[in-house]
């Protein structure tokens, strides 16, 4: 639970932190957050010496994660509001089913991922930042 409740916790500080200095005033910066978030996963597969096939699989979900960004950057903020979130069940889907990364960090990027998103679409919908 502490993992869960830090990742909220964080998911919100950013995500109010990048839009108070400004850097969610366009959207290239919530699309770099998504690539950033979809990085953590191939890079934890290198660490951990995985198998070949194991690093290859999260360094396609990276690069589909990278792609909804760079679609989402030219087309539409709330497309990468719901690909951060969808990250968030990409991560819980990870809690269940074995992952490369540290125990803890499926719950809390988890829930960083889904109060994130949640609250970059709260702040397109009620137009405090461009969709």
């Amino acid at each position: 639970m502490i993992p869960l409740a830090i990742g909220a916790v964080m998911g919100a500080a950013l995500i109010l932190s990048l839009h108070n200095i400004g850097a969610l005033a366009e959207r290239s910066g919530m699309a770099v957050l998504l690539g950033a978030i979809a990085l953590f996963w191939p890079v934890f597969a290198v660490q951990a010496n995985a198998s070949a096939l194991l690093i290859a699989v999260h360094c396609i979900f990276f690069m589909l994660f990278a792609a909804l960004a760079a679609y989402g950057f030219r087309t539409s903020a709330t497309l990468i509001a719901i690909g951060i979130m969808s990250h968030g069940a990409f991560d819980a889907i990870a809690l269940f089913t074995g992952h490369p990364g540290p125990v803890w960090w499926p719950a809390f990027c988890g829930s960083l991922d889904v109060i994130a998103g949640g609250l970059l679409l709260y702040l397109i919908r009620t137009e405090k930042i461009p969709a």
